[in-house]
């Protein structure tokens, strides 16, 4: 996996705020079809290590090389009319279902259709479908026709969403023995599950009509047990991906201005969500389908292409790439990207668009720079809500939560100026520097303007004045006496004497808050100052 750092994405990341185009996503190839698209995914030939995307459309299945420069179709097998079709590969072959047939097809439901991909190459290549009779949960038989989605884990059991069996849950076979001709080895069927995936002995199911993402152990295949449910932000739970370290779980829900959002799922008994972002291109845009490729989440939305977000830290996802591959479509709507593969050993992207076909992308990696802010009284320690924070390079204004903080994600790996601004309080300009890959903390003490300028002390008023100040204070009520100048990290930047009432700093300091201590010999004190610059 190629992890890019390069200072030329500051100025790709400019553009896109300026002009919305695509973002560190180029084009290396487009091939268009007759039949509008549906789902994706892909296929790497273990002999000769030629990528294969292998497309779904309206009217059956297009197998493309998509090694060369220029995507080359080498095979379309068709099959009965379905919008909606769902592609997943075990060994040498590739499993494919469809969903929702019509009255006017002239072939009959494939059930499950299996294509042998060492025969690409031939003329008549090799493929068979398979409509196996299912024993029912309450009894009974009933033989597969239709299912919605498919996913083949590790181990080699391929489990089919959707289907037209029982309630649509998920209906399990065994790929090992023989490939070509599946065995049936069980199900879970309490609700309809749209989608899944499955990782080890957990399978991880999107039941979109009941709103939220469901978690089952399907150690014993023909014995599954319900884990976990957990609800979706917009209750319309389309797909879930689980991270490489199955801590994280990723969710989208197919409605429009929708999330992609991240869960901590490490304790099933204590679920909670993490983050949740949005895509740049348009935030009332449907998301569809997101797969985890190591720190990075690829995302497919409807009309405003394909998103990269950089899920490191999934308590702050940060949008790193995009590629708009439906310029022609905007906003809420369902026309455009259907589905994004990005498993290639190459770092390609695939991309299946409805109207305009199949995208051959090439994507750099980026890491994206955080920052979590904490804004607090420098006296009281009490964090400080509602307080302005704004980045000068991302040109954004951002307000501290409730318990004083903030979390801020960008592509700049630059020195950014920082403004912190809340009523009641002396405002503060900082530097930070953003570094990619880095999730940085920012402490800002801000200065109550009712603690500047009068301090009790020893039943005198001891005031300080001007303050702020570049480097002059004067007090009132010490005439002599030493000081200590302590910075935001408490360390002691500058040590000098009292004379004449008056504390004169030798050296110059970055602006911003500051405590200066007091020393006397009748005692001691400390006052907030700022220094200007």
């Amino acid at each position: 996996m190629k992890i890019r750092y390069s200072h030329l994405v500051v100025l790709c990341f400019i553009s896109v705020l300026s002009f919305g185009q695509n973002m560190n996503i180029g084009l290396l190839g487009q091939a268009s079809y007759t039949n509008d698209n549906n789902d994706i995914w892909g296929y790497t030939d273990s002999a000769t290590s030629k990528e294969y995307a292998l497309v779904g459309t309206t009217a059956g299945v297009s197998i493309v090389d998509i090694s060369s420069v220029t995507p080359q179709k080498k095979q379309f097998i068709q099959g009965p009319y379905s919008i909606w079709r769902d592609l997943k590969t075990w060994s040498h072959y590739t499993y494919v279902t469809h969903d929702n047939t019509f009255a006017w097809n002239t072939l009959p439901d494939h059930g499950l259709l299996i294509i042998d991909m060492d025969s690409v190459n031939q003329v008549n290549p090799r493929y068979k479908t398979m409509n196996p009779i299912i024993p029912l949960v309450g009894g009974g038989f009933d033989t597969l026709k239709t299912a919605h989605n498919l996913y083949i884990d590790e181990n080699g059991f391929c489990y089919l969403f959707g289907a037209n069996i029982g309630s649509g849950g998920a209906l399990i076979f065994d790929l090992n023995d023989d490939p070509w001709n599946p065995t049936y080895v069980g199900i879970f069927d309490n609700y309809y599950l749209h989608d899944g995936m499955v990782r080890g002995d957990t399978l991880w199911g999107s039941a979109v009509y009941a709103g939220f993402f469901t978690v089952v152990d399907v150690a014993v295949k023909d014995s599954t047990v319900l884990l976990a449910t957990k609800a979706t932000p917009n209750a319309f739970t389309h797909n879930t991906w689980i991270s490489d370290n199955n801590k994280v779980l990723f969710t989208t829900d197919e409605v429009g201005a929708a999330y992609l959002t991240a869960y901590d799922v490490s304790d099933l008994s204590n679920i909670s969500e993490l983050d949740r972002i949005q895509s740049s291109i348009g935030f009332s845009v449907i998301p569809h389908n997101a797969h985890v490729y190591g720190q990075w989440v690829v995302t497919s939305y409807y009309t405003s292409g394909v998103q990269i977000v950089d899920a490191k830290y999934p308590e702050l996802l940060v949008e790193v790439g995009c590629y708009d591959t439906s310029p022609s479509f905007s906003g809420n709507g369902y026309n455009g990207n259907w589905g994004a593969f990005p498993y290639f050993a190459s770092e390609k992207i695939i991309c299946s668009d409805i109207e305009e076909g199949l995208y051959v992308l090439e994507p750099e990696y980026i890491e994206a720079s955080r920052v979590h802010v904490v804004v607090y009284d420098s006296l009281t320690g009490a964090p400080l809500s509602n307080a302005l924070v704004s980045f000068a390079q991302l040109s954004q204004i951002s307000i501290t939560s409730i318990d004083g903080l903030l979390n801020v994600g960008t592509l700049l790996s630059v020195q950014d100026s920082v403004n912190v601004t809340l009523t009641g309080y002396v405002s503060v300009d900082m530097t930070h520097q953003w570094n990619q890959g880095d999730f940085d903390t920012l402490r800002v003490p801000m200065i109550n303007v009712n603690n500047i300028g009068e301090e009790q002390w020893d039943l005198r008023a001891i005031k300080i004045s001007p303050n702020p100040s570049s480097g002059h204070f004067n007090l009132n009520g010490i005439a002599l006496g030493s000081f200590e100048l302590v910075d935001q990290l408490g360390r002691i930047v500058e040590m000098g004497v009292i004379e004449d009432g008056a504390v004169d700093l030798n050296r110059v300091h970055p602006n911003g808050p500051y405590l200066l201590k007091v020393f006397t010999t009748e005692g001691r004190t400390q006052f907030p100052v700022f220094l200007l610059p």
